[in-house]
């Protein structure tokens, strides 16, 4: 129950609680055109009318489709980036378990917002060699965050003896990045005939073993 002066308290909560459903549903649909067409090929007319408003009901919220992309950026940045870092930095042990957290917490988090995923891949290419824009720079400014961080578990894992310390520290960074980016663009390609489960797994083999045999398979194969 509200007090006598507190009339106005429930309905700005309503309104404010709407606003807020309004935006995800923006920006949910948002997601799924871009990733269908681009952001190129998306009219925002296209995705009022996905979201069920007005052009101008959905102006209300965002001033530009351009507006839309980056804070779709920001969400997959607090979503996705920051929500890794967390977890990965949190996980005990060595920088192998840290790393096998990292491939696990991406392969879920993929699997629950494909699209949001594979929106920032798909938009890094298309504005790819685009020039400098606010895109650009969101885009480089969350990727190089992504490698500085890979960068410090490579750097431990080096120090702690179970990286190789051969390896050029800032390539492993982003090469790690661009194994699970293109992983997110072959899935989406091939879905309906790949098992998720057997993808993540071989996903994770090649990541951590390679492509050579392992054990008594290695030795009769000559690769040890």
């Amino acid at each position: 129950m509200y007090r006598r002066g507190d009339q106005g308290v429930a309905p700005q909560l309503t309104k404010k609680l709407q606003s807020q459903q309004t935006v995800a549903r923006i920006l949910e649909a948002a997601t799924s055109l871009f990733v269908r067409h681009g952001f190129h090929g998306t009219a925002i007319s296209a995705i009022a009318e996905a979201t069920g408003l007005t052009k101008g009901a959905l102006y209300n919220h965002f001033a530009s489709k351009n507006d839309l992309l980056l804070a779709l950026i920001k969400k997959f940045e607090t979503h996705f980036l920051d929500e890794l870092i967390r977890e990965v930095t949190s996980t005990p042990g060595t920088a192998w378990n840290k790393l096998q957290r990292f491939v696990s917490f991406a392969s879920d988090f993929a699997a629950q917002n494909r699209e949001l995923c594979l929106l920032l891949t798909i938009v890094s290419a298309e504005f790819s060699g685009a020039g400098h824009n606010e895109f650009d720079s969101e885009l480089r400014r969350m990727y190089a965050k992504y490698a500085r961080f890979l960068r410090r578990v490579v750097e431990t894992g080096k120090s702690e003896g179970v990286f190789d310390s051969d390896l050029d520290t800032h390539t492993v960074a982003y090469v790690i990045i661009a194994f699970h980016d293109g992983v997110l663009l072959q899935w989406q390609r091939s879905r309906e005939f790949l098992d998720g489960p057997d993808f993540v797994r071989t996903f994770r083999q090649l990541l951590f073993h390679g492509i050579e045999p392992c054990g008594d398979a290695a030795a009769d194969a000559g690769l040890d």
